[in-house]
């Protein structure tokens, strides 16, 4: 009689991750925001999409790694301009670059990658929330003199 030993594998989950939030932003300031996925099984490189929620309204698609008709009508002449874009870092990275933040920007980010997996399990989404400050922000402060005695 023979024996096989098959070794231990330890079942992981799929995991998604985005940076800890919130993130806060000025306005006209680039923004860069990364998002990887580990643990999953299927092809080496991983598609991904972005989305926008903002309270009390619909998410938006902002944009995807593999569908160039995904982004929502609002956002398009941003992202044909290149203003709004997704950079491949690696197989499992990406990051959603925004290069002049807008107070519309803001909202909370989410951050999918569609499942390879034979079976569901672990995260598929990640959100991170952004909040985008007025440029001028203090300045339109009055200005402080001081004056020192004689």
């Amino acid at each position: 009689m023979m024996l096989f030993i098959l070794p231990y594998l330890e079942d992981g989950s799929q995991e998604v991750s985005v940076p800890p939030g919130p993130l806060i932003r000025v306005e006209g300031q680039p923004v860069a925001i990364r998002c990887s996925v580990s643990e999953y099984e299927g092809p080496r490189e991983q598609d991904f999409e972005w989305k926008r929620k903002v309270a009390g309204r619909a998410s938006i698609n902002v944009v995807s790694t593999f569908d160039s008709r995904y982004t929502d009508a609002s956002l398009s002449v941003r992202v044909a301009a290149g203003d709004v874009a997704v950079a491949r870092l690696g197989d499992s990275e990406v990051e959603l670059r925004i290069g002049e933040a807008r107070a519309a920007d803001g909202g909370v980010y989410s951050c999918h990658t569609p499942s390879t997996d034979s079976v569901i399990r672990g995260s598929y989404q990640a959100d991170v929330e952004l909040t985008v400050n007025p440029g001028d922000a203090g300045c339109n402060r009055p200005k402080t003199h001081l004056v020192y005695g004689h």
